[in-house]
C-alpha cells in the first residue's frame, strides 16, 4: 500500500474535522468521559482546525485514494518557568483503524518532526490519556520520555 503524507489545505478541513470527531468519540468512550465528542464539528472546533491548517502544521495521510489519517500540531507557548526557547505540540492524531499498524502514524509524526525542525523547534510535546497505553507506547517508540504527570480529582 502506497501512502502519501502531505500538508492539508482548506479543502481538507472537513476531512480533518471528521477524523477528529472519530478520535473524540473513541477517547470519550475508552478513556475520558469529560471529552466533548462533538468539538470538531462545532464552530470552535472548526475555527481551531482552520487556524491549524492555515497557520501551523496540519498533515494528512492518503492511501487508497482517500484520507486515512491526520496529525495537527503547532508551536505553543512555553511555561515561563522553563528554559525552553521553542516548544511544539503534536496536539491530535488519528489513523483509521483499518490502516493502523502499517506505519502511517510513524510517517505522520516524522513529517511533523521535520516541520518542527524547519521552525527551529528544540522540543516536542505529546499528550495522551493516561489509560491510552497504545498511544503512550507509540510516543515512547518515537523517542519521547515521561516528563510530567497531571492528576485530576472530581469534586
Amino acid at each position: 500500500m502506497e501512502v502519501k503524507i502531505q500538508f492539508a489545505t482548506i479543502k481538507n478541513l472537513k476531512d480533518i474535522q471528521d477524523l477528529n470527531h472519530q478520535l473524540c468519540i473513541k477517547e470519550k468512550r475508552e478513556f475520558d468521559p469529560t471529552i466533548n465528542k462533538d468539538y470538531a464539528i462545532q464552530k470552535s472546533g472548526e475555527k481551531y482546525f482552520r487556524a491549524r491548517v492555515k497557520n501551523d502544521c496540519a498533515l494528512i495521510a492518503i492511501a487508497d485514494s482517500k484520507i486515512v489519517g491526520y496529525l495537527v500540531g503547532a508551536i505553543i507557548d512555553t511555561e515561563k518557568y522553563r528554559n525552553v526557547s521553542k516548544l511544539a505540540e503534536a496536539e491530535n492524531m488519528l489513523v483509521l483503524e483499518e490502516y493502523r499498524n502499517s506505519g502511517i502514524g510513524k510517517q505522520l509524526f516524522r513529517e511533523f518532526v521535520k516541520w518542527c525542525k524547519s521552525k527551529s523547534v528544540k522540543r516536542i510535546r505529546a499528550v495522551a490519556s493516561a489509560q491510552n497505553t497504545k498511544a503512550i507506547e507509540f510516543y515512547r517508540k518515537e523517542g519521547f520520555s515521561d516528563y510530567s504527570l497531571t492528576l485530576e480529582k472530581e469534586v
